[in-house]
């Protein structure tokens, strides 16, 4: 495996904002804006974060490219997957209220789901799985996202809440629907009202970052 390189700075600086934030419940939510893949016009959609790269895969599969990606969350027949399929361009947005800063995360978007991903990432999506409570695991065991709703009563058991102790939850029963989507970032655009200041990072083709404070 090819040495590391330094940890960019901007990574430092967004933890910061997380870890300052956290006790607002809001603070783990972002906004993912990917490239529709049927009408080619701008999609956005609010997903959960769920850590960096270096805290999703395997220790031995960790570089540069997977080490300070940005990990979410998706059901693989979802439209989003569609989209990073065609156009794998996306960008995630965070508004942190309590420091009142904004991060946009500029990069390429890779997915890995049951049948899409070399080893590492099957072996990253399972570790996401099992890092997940078996409540929220349930939702990938509801009918397809976007899919006309039965009428109430109609029978369809799909659109009821899974029984926590289904054996299709467990740890190593990694959903048929669960998929792991990963941006990895080539901007970080890092805006702080409250010092008003705006520092924007850029990924050079070597992995090196530079960093340059611009006006808000």
């Amino acid at each position: 495996m090819a040495p590391t390189t330094p940890r960019p700075t901007w990574r430092a600086a967004l933890r910061a904002a997380l870890r300052t934030n956290g006790a607002k419940a809001h603070a783990k939510y972002a906004q993912l804006a990917t490239v529709d893949a049927r009408t080619g016009a701008p999609a956005v959609r609010t997903v959960v974060f769920r850590g960096f790269g270096d805290e999703t895969y395997d220790a031995r599969d960790v570089d540069d490219a997977r080490r300070d990606a940005l990990a979410v969350c998706a059901d693989a027949r979802s439209r989003k997957i569609e989209d990073v399929a065609r156009d794998a361009r996306g960008e995630l947005a965070w508004y942190f209220t309590e420091t009142r800063e904004q991060f946009r995360v500029t990069g390429t978007l890779t997915t890995a789901t049951a049948t899409r991903g070399d080893d590492a990432d099957a072996r990253a999506r399972a570790n996401l799985w099992r890092k997940m409570r078996r409540s929220a695991r349930g939702q990938f065991l509801w009918p397809a996202p976007g899919d006309a709703r039965s009428e109430e009563g109609a029978g369809d058991a799909g659109t009821r809440d899974v029984d926590e102790t289904d054996a299709r939850l467990d740890d190593d029963a990694v959903g048929e629907h669960f998929a792991l989507v990963t941006l990895r970032a080539t901007r970080v655009d890092h805006l702080s009202l409250r010092k008003n200041e705006r520092t924007v990072y850029e990924r050079a083709v070597d992995g090196a970052w530079t960093a340059r404070r611009v006006n808000p």
